[in-house]
């Protein structure tokens, strides 16, 4: 009898694999080459409505309003006009395919796109999820998720300098000359976009007088972080003001303060006021910024008020 109970289980367990379903999830199947292809066009600008069925819907950061494949298209061409390169990049992405409960079969992939502005060079990169769910062959629905923050801001900021006036124009060019010299420790190209008798105040502070003061200030941070780094975070312009929001980085590899170099990064956050005389030259900076928090990156023994 067990016998009979023995040989019955391994013919039912034998039947069981035998009727094992579909495979529910997988990262190499013709769909998913599909979509390969698909991502394939859209780099080198090759578009072809023939992967989506004439009935798919597309859905770009959105819930409703879909697009038809035709409208996918011209929605890419439109927004190909703002860029000099962009493309999904090759390293890094993930692709896998779902059958669902419902018998579906979606493909999701997890992608890296980078693209560089045309009115600026600036290159902006973003994580996008793409979904589409697929029908005999073809794509019925597309979903695209990203955050499309950075490349709006950077938009703006290109069409807020073509609106500029000439003289606005010309403390813009001060600006990114002397955020350029700061990053290449360049005292020459700095002085050029100075007025002679500049001034400059930290936290209230005189730091400088003149050109060479405001060089000599600069040799400091660059000879205790060789790799210094000014990040210009955001700009607003008021007649001849700018106010500058700012992000310093480096590495101390050099004596600062008196104090050894402890190969430490620094990260700090400050604001400055700009000054422009009557040729766009800045006249005066006045720097704010919390000391208190490169004491603590570079591990120094904060400084006992007198």
């Amino acid at each position: 009898m067990k016998k009979l109970i023995i040989i019955g289980l391994a013919i039912a367990f034998n039947t069981a694999c035998q009727e094992k379903g579909p495979e529910r999830y997988t990262q190499d199947s013709p769909q998913i080459n599909t979509v390969k292809q698909l991502i394939g066009n859209y780099n080198n600008k090759t578009y072809d409505t023939s992967i989506y069925a004439d009935t798919s819907k597309t859905y770009y950061n959105a819930k409703e309003n879909p697009l038809s494949p035709a409208e996918v298209i011209a929605y890419h061409k439109e927004r190909d006009m703002a860029y000099s390169q962009r493309s999904f990049l090759d390293k890094d992405q993930e692709y896998e395919m779902v059958l669902t409960n419902d018998g579906e079969t979606w493909v999701n992939c997890w992608l890296d796109w980078q693209g560089t502005l045309a009115g600026n060079g600036q290159v902006v990169k973003i994580p996008i999820h793409l979904t589409y769910r697929f029908l005999d062959g073809k794509i019925v629905r597309e979903v695209g998720m990203w955050d499309p923050s950075a490349i709006m801001l950077a938009l703006q900021e290109i069409e807020m300098k073509n609106s500029m006036s000439a003289d606005e124009k010309a403390i813009q060019a001060t600006i990114d000359n002397v955020i350029k010299a700061w990053n290449s420790n360049d005292k020459e190209l700095m002085y050029a976009h100075l007025a002679t008798d500049i001034i400059r105040t930290d936290n209230g502070n005189i730091m400088a007088k003149k050109q060479s003061d405001y060089g000599d200030f600069m040799d400091i941070y660059h000879s205790a972080f060789p790799d210094f780094t000014v990040t210009l975070d955001k700009t607003v312009m008021v007649g001849n003001k700018a106010y500058l929001y700012w992000t310093c980085t480096g590495t101390n590899t050099g004596e600062f303060m008196g104090n050894a170099p402890t190969d430490k990064k620094i990260e700090t956050h400050g604001f400055s006021v700009w000054m422009f005389d009557t040729e766009g030259k800045g006249a005066r900076e006045d720097a704010f910024y919390d000391n208190l928090v490169v004491y603590e990156q570079l591990g120094y023994s904060m400084p006992m008020l007198k």
